[in-house]
């Protein structure tokens, strides 16, 4: 029997989290019934989240089981969770699982240990990291959400310091199980394969399979305690924090009930998007966390400052428009108090919110473009060695950030797949009845598995058109299949690419490849002059394969756009994709800092329109926005064989123009300002939009502009 999930339901919510610690001198000493209420009617969010145990290990309640902080003067979680009850609110807490200082001091025998041997953490904010396996989770975090949940009636747990902070480990209790593991598989040839055998760096025999069995063993770590809490409370919600998103691609098996991240303080849209994208895809209802808050200098000596509800609202409407919910991250006074001003903020943000709950919530991602998030090339690349995570992004990450980005300049709507839910995608109904991918990239992703491989170039000569970029793409693929003749090997060079009436630079690794077959898009040039540079090198090829077609970028086009966002980058890229793609089902002629999302529901196409600009110039040493330009006009353009019965703009419904002749919509926005949606019908009544579900509790319906305002 399925689980109730209350998170499928909810849309907007708080987070606050004090971190307690051996310093605290007035936890709670001001945390009042009337003032929480007062301050979370403000901003009327579905869920709230608030303070249990941080990073330190000490408690902000009154805990029988652990260590509570010495500074506690009232138990704030029993008015919060007070608080919540009556106004018919979930409530969840912020516990810091994997990461624990108390119990890394109390039980240095349960921590993960360094490959020398010495402890994990210790040097200020390093993760002070509990191993997988040990008794931590039996003795102390179970049993503690086991009192919070009889002694407050919690109705789930946010687990912070988790995949992020679960260093590599080597300790007995990671080690001793993979000795009897390779034993057990026969995985080396030594029949007396002991702990000294055990790999400690990268180029040993059976690295790969260590920090694999350390992934697992942190898997059922999850798996352990998920299912004890649900056995004691079914109806409880277990999140693991960044549990199975960008830096996690592997399948989902522990019985989390939802997904969940807090993308960076500064300059956080290129994370908000790769996750909310990646996210969406993992058939688990999610949420993206927006710290409400930044800062200009180094995380843990930071003056940090509130963020402007301009900027909250352009990340709350990539995750919504994405298909997620959206909670922001605030502090409270040590004392427990909410900053009131705070709540203002944010009750403008909720507005705003509000004001597309209806064609954000409970729609699907359309199928144009696919992104492959390799979890074999991920897991390949990362390097977790001499990390703080076996999680480790590094690399892999940023190439695919660059990727994504690519893309969304380019304005192509795309959504981001691990293996296996791309070849179930590709073989699903919607692919056999002509409604699947137009377009798959494969960006720098190596170490692919050979199946996956013949299943995308299988798919091409059934139609598909594949983009393939990197200098391994040739011996990944093969010449043959590309068109080419290669000439040496890859290797790092200063090379340059015409674009846009000039050159841009994208040196790194590239192959040099002459066409046998395959038609050039783009020379290589050897300088920044692009009729004295060319070389007989194509940067660029397209081939037909079958009934489809290949695109091959012979370099490392995504990642050199990850750090160097140049528009001759993108423009380069967005001529390759034209050439391959030809017209997608929705085009829009728009600057290329407007994000297009393209989301279904029955009988409805629903465009998502995202500015994503600043009013004022961003730096290191500023990442305020303090406001966002209006843009326009917008023009839209949709495939469809059909008249709509309905176009309409929302929330706005107004500064719409909309024509249908001969299977193209064409509709004009005079102007956009951080987001707006353009419905289209197909036969239902206009205003007949899907939104929140009816299970969510009653409340007082937040009021509507009736004038355009600067958002």
């Amino acid at each position: 029997m399925e689980r109730p999930n209350w998170h499928k339901h909810v849309f907007f919510g708080l987070h606050f989290d004090l971190h307690a610690g051996e310093h605290d001198t007035e936890l709670g000493a001001e945390t009042t019934y009337n003032h929480i209420r007062a301050e979370l009617s403000k901003v009327s969010p579905d869920w709230v989240q608030y303070d249990c145990k941080g990073h330190p290990g000490y408690t902000s309640y009154p805990t029988q089981v652990g260590v509570p902080s010495p500074g506690i003067v009232k138990d704030a979680l029993k008015i919060w969770s007070k608080v919540a009850h009556d106004m018919g609110i979930p409530i969840v807490v912020h516990y810091s699982g994997t990461w624990d200082q108390v119990q890394w001091k109390l039980h240095p025998e349960w921590a993960r240990r360094k490959a020398d041997g010495s402890l994990c953490g210790g040097e200020g904010w390093n993760p002070h990291a509990m191993a997988a396996d040990s008794p931590y989770a039996e003795q102390l975090l179970i049993p503690q959400l086991k009192e919070v949940i009889d002694r407050y009636d919690i109705d789930g747990v946010w687990v912070d310091g988790e995949c992020w902070a679960a260093a590599p480990d080597w300790s007995d209790w990671t080690v001793k199980p993979f000795v009897e593991y390779v034993k057990a598989h026969g995985l080396s040839d030594k029949p007396d394969y002991t702990a000294a055998d055990v790999p400690r760096k990268p180029e040993d025999p059976l690295w790969a399979e260590y920090m694999a069995f350390n992934r697992r063993q942190f898997e059922d770590y999850l798996t352990r305690y998920a299912n004890a809490l649900h056995a004691h409370k079914p109806a409880f919600t277990v999140c693991s924090n960044w549990a199975y998103t960008v830096r996690m691609p592997d399948d989902v098996t522990p019985p989390l009930d939802y997904l969940s991240g807090d993308f960076t303080w500064a300059f956080g849209l290129d994370s908000a998007v790769l996750e909310g994208k990646f996210m969406d895809s993992r058939g688990l209802p999610w949420d993206l966390m927006a710290w409400g808050f930044t800062t200009a200098g180094p995380m843990h000596k930071a003056k940090w400052t509130t963020k402007s509800a301009a900027i909250l609202k352009v990340e709350g409407a990539l995750v919504a428009a994405n298909g997620g919910a959206y909670q922001i991250y605030d502090t409270p006074v040590r004392n427990g108090r909410i900053v009131d001003w705070h709540m203002d903020v944010f009750a403008e943000v909720a507005r705003f919110m509000r004001e597309r709950q209806a064609v954000c919530q409970g729609s699907t991602s359309a199928r144009h473009v696919a992104l492959l998030h390799s979890q074999s090339s991920f897991y390949a690349n990362n390097h977790p060695e001499g990390t703080v995570s076996i999680y480790n992004e590094g690399q892999p990450a940023r190439t695919l950030t660059g990727a994504l980005a690519l893309l969304l300049d380019n304005h192509y709507h795309a959504d981001v797949l691990n293996e296996t839910t791309l070849q179930a995608r590709l073989n699903d109904a919607r692919a056999q009845a002509g409604d699947g991918y137009k377009v798959i990239v494969v960006a720098e992703q190596t170490n692919l598995p050979a199946h996956l491989r013949q299943q995308l170039i299988d798919w091409v000569k059934q139609g598909g058109r594949l983009l393939l970029t990197g200098s391994n793409i040739v011996a990944d693929f093969g010449a043959q299949t590309l068109g080419v003749h290669v000439e040496g090997d890859p290797s790092d060079q200063v090379v340059f690419v015409p674009a846009d009436g000039g050159a841009v630079n994208v040196g790194g690794a590239w192959v040099r490849v002459k066409p046998a077959g395959a038609r050039s898009l783009a020379p290589l040039l050897k300088n920044q002059e692009p009729k004295r540079g060319a070389t007989r090198n194509p940067a660029a090829t397209l081939r037909k394969v079958g009934k489809g077609y290949i695109a091959a970028v012979y370099g490392p086009l995504a990642s050199v756009y990850a750090d160097y966002r140049y528009p001759r980058i993108r423009a380069f890229a967005g001529e390759v994709l034209r050439a391959l793609s030809g017209p997608m089902p929705v085009e829009i002629d728009a600057p290329h800092w407007v994000q297009l999302a393209v989301r279904e529901k029955p009988g409805q196409t629903l465009i998502h329109l995202i500015n994503t600009g600043s009013s004022n110039p961003l730096s290191p040493v500023n990442p305020c926005v303090e406001d966002v330009p209006a843009v326009g006009p917008i023009t839209v353009r949709v495939q469809c064989d059909k008249r709509p019965a309905a176009v309409t703009l929302e929330p706005d419904r107004e500064g719409l123009t909309w024509k249908w002749a001969r299977g193209l919509l064409t509709a004009t926005i005079d102007t956009l300002y951080i987001h707006s949606a353009l419905v289209v019908d197909f036969g239902r009544p206009a205003r007949a939009i899907d939104g929140a579900s009816a299970q969510l509790p009653q409340r007082a319906s937040l009021p509507r502009k009736r004038k355009r305002t600067r958002a």
